[in-house]
């Protein structure tokens, strides 16, 4: 039987991934991080993969990163770009002590785990007073998502690149819009939450235009991108939640 484990550490050592995370193409997404968290912060980031979503953004801000994750080859990855690494056998019990950290990102990983609560309530223990969590996840609601539910009767869990074509091979187990988001992390301790939309767009979702699109390295307009803010439920791919530890 193949492990949760052995699986990502498997998807780490592929030269061509199926997951293709445009989330992390959005500046969006590390203006919200910027807005969060203060330069020079200690960050933990949970289920850092290879650490190219926080690990860089995190050099330039000048925090003190420290990456965790369940596959192997991934904490290798991370560890050969320099970022200080390390394995963990359960994202739901960290090798911290409590207060340890000023800041904890957990990005695109909520929808993979069995058990999101048990792995946010750990994160938000590990947070000092006042400390926050940042949280991103895939948007169900999304109007693509509805508009290929309503008018084509496909799901696409968007997860891998073959998700609507072979769903059950999806490693997405979880699914949220912004208000399943914000409550899941109310009720880890966390106050004060704020979801943004991110990653969305009209062209950049139309079929065969967006994809040429994104590949060229186009964004939202700043009008869309105010929509994602005010209305993320509808017109966020993905969202980015924030709380704070009391």
């Amino acid at each position: 039987m193949t492990s949760v484990s052995d699986y990502y550490d498997r998807y780490h050592q592929q030269e061509v991934r199926c997951f293709d995370l445009v989330h992390f193409r959005d500046p969006l997404v590390y203006a919200i991080l910027d807005a969060a968290i203060a330069p020079g912060a200690r960050c933990l980031d949970i289920g850092c993969g290879d650490g190219h979503a926080v690990g860089p953004w995190a050099r330039r801000r000048g925090l003190e990163y420290v990456g965790v994750d369940i596959a192997p080859s991934a904490v290798e990855q991370a560890r050969a770009q320099g970022h200080d690494a390390r394995l963990i056998e359960d994202s739901a019990s960290l090798p911290f002590d409590g207060g340890t950290f000023d800041a904890v990102t957990c990005l695109e990983v909520a929808e993979h785990l069995f058990d999101p609560m048990a792995t946010l309530v750990e994160a938000v223990r590990v947070l000092r007073p006042g400390g926050v969590l940042c949280v991103s996840t895939p948007n169900v609601a999304y109007w693509r998502r509805r508009a290929d539910l309503a008018l084509l009767g496909r799901w696409n869990p968007l997860g891998y690149s073959l998700a609507v074509d072979q769903p059950w091979g999806d490693p997405h187990i979880r699914f949220f819009n912004p208000g399943s988001l914000s409550r899941l992390i109310a009720r880890a301790g966390t106050e004060n939450v704020r979801v943004s939309g991110t990653g969305g767009g009209l062209l950049l979702d139309v079929p065969w235009l967006g994809g040429r699109l994104r590949a060229r390295g186009h964004h939202a307009s700043p009008a869309y991108r105010a929509l994602q803010t005010a209305a993320p439920s509808f017109f966020g791919c993905f969202m980015l939640a924030t709380g704070r530890k009391p």
